[in-house]
C-alpha cells in the first residue's frame, strides 16, 4: 500500500512523521512524502524530525519526492496544502491517482471536497472530507514542532460506502482517527473554532493568549461565531449554543503564544495566504445567502489595512 502525503507543512509534517516512524519496518506500506526544494532535500539527507512535548520523532519516509513518476500510483493521498494552492497542486499529481485512490483533505475550510472535485480529472474518485485539530509549525526545512491541540483527525463521507477499514489503517499507523459519517458537522465545527479566531489574530495581530485574557476580545470572537453559526444553517448544518462555548473554551487549551496560519502568513509577508478560505468566504456568502455578517466585515478591513502596509 502507498500512502502519499502531499504538502509537508505543519499539519503535513505531523501526520508523515508518525505514519513513517510506525510503518518504518512494514514492508507492505510505503510512506510518501510529497515535497520539494529544501524540504526534500532536508527529509532525504536527515529524515523528518517532529519535535512534540519532551518526545522527538526522527522519520525517515519510503521516499520524498516531488517527481509524479517516481511516486507512482497512490492507495491513500492525504492533502494537506495550503487552500490557495490546493488546484494547483492537486492538478500536478494526477497521474498518481486513480479512481481507487482514497483521498482525505486535512484543510481548514468546508468546501475542499468541492473544490477537489472540480480539480481532479476523475469520474467517481474517492473524495473524502476530513479535519484535524493541531497546531504545528514549521521551525526550518525538515524540522516540524507540534505546540499544540490533541492532533486528533476527522475523516468520512456521507454517502452509503464504507471506509472503516482505512482507519484501522491509520489507527496502526499512529494516528488518533475517527471515521464518521456526520463529518460535515464536524468540519463546520473546526470552522467555527479556527475562522473567527485566524480572523481576528491577524486583523488585530494578536496571540491566542492575547484573545483569551481580554474580555471585550472573547466577546467579538462570539460575535464572529454567532454570524458563522447563521451561515452554517443555510449549508444544512445546525452548530449549537453548546458547539461555540466548546471554541471558546477551546482557546485556553492552546499556549498562549499560539498564531494562526493565516496570521504567521502574514507575519511573513507570504504573497498568498488563507484569507479567501478564512474570511472572504464567510463575507461573501453572507451577502450572497442574507446573513449579516457585520462583525467579519469589520475585521477584514483592518486586515486589509495590514495588507497596505506590509
Amino acid at each position: 500500500m502507498n500512502i502519499g502525503i502531499l504538502g509537508m507543512g505543519g499539519v503535513g509534517s505531523f501526520i508523515g512523521a508518525k505514519l513513517a516512524d510506525h510503518y518504518r519496518n512494514d514492508k507492505e506500506t510505503n510512506i510518501i512524502f510529497i515535497c520539494r526544494n529544501e524540504t526534500k532535500e532536508a527529509i532525504n539527507r536527515d529524515g523528518l524530525c517532529l519535535l512534540s512535548g519532551d518526545k522527538t520523532i526522527i522519520a525517515r519516509p519510503y521516499m520524498a519526492s516531488d517527481d509524479p513518476k517516481k511516486i507512482g500510483l497512490l492507495d491513500i493521498l492525504f492533502v494537506a496544502t495550503k487552500s490557495f494552492s490546493l488546484d494547483q497542486a492537486i492538478n500536478q499529481y494526477q497521474e498518481c491517482i486513480t479512481e481507487n485512490t482514497i483521498i482525505i483533505p486535512l484543510l481548514n475550510g468546508v468546501d475542499t471536497k468541492q473544490i477537489l472535485e472540480k480539480s481532479i480529472d476523475l469520474d467517481g474518485s474517492r473524495i473524502l472530507e476530513g479535519c484535524i485539530y493541531v497546531a504545528s509549525n514549521i521551525k526550518k526545512p525538515g524540522v516540524v514542532q507540534h505546540v499544540g491541540g490533541p492532533g486528533k483527525i476527522y475523516f468520512g463521507s456521507s454517502d452509503e460506502l464504507n471506509y472503516v477499514g482505512i482507519e484501522d489503517i491509520l489507527i496502526r499507523g499512529g494516528l488518533d482517527v475517527v471515521y464518521t459519517n456526520e463529518i460535515k458537522k464536524i468540519l463546520w465545527k473546526k470552522y467555527l473554532f479556527v475562522s473567527p479566531l485566524a480572523t481576528m489574530t491577524t486583523a488585530l495581530n494578536i496571540t491566542f493568549g492575547e484573545v483569551a485574557q481580554e474580555v471585550v476580545h472573547m466577546e467579538k470572537l462570539e460575535a464572529m461565531m454567532l454570524e458563522v453559526q447563521a451561515l452554517s444553517q443555510k449549508f444544512d448544518v445546525l452548530l449549537t449554543t453548546k458547539d461555540i462555548q466548546d471554541s471558546l473554551d477551546m482557546i485556553s487549551k492552546f499556549p498562549f503564544e499560539s498564531k494562526s496560519s493565516l496570521q504567521l502568513d502574514f507575519e511573513n509577508k507570504n504573497s498568498k495566504t488563507e484569507k479567501e478560505s478564512f474570511v472572504d468566504f464567510v463575507i461573501n456568502n453572507g451577502k450572497m445567502l442574507g446573513i449579516p455578517v457585520g462583525h467579519y466585515e469589520e475585521m477584514n478591513q483592518k486586515i486589509i489595512g495590514r495588507s497596505k502596509n506590509r
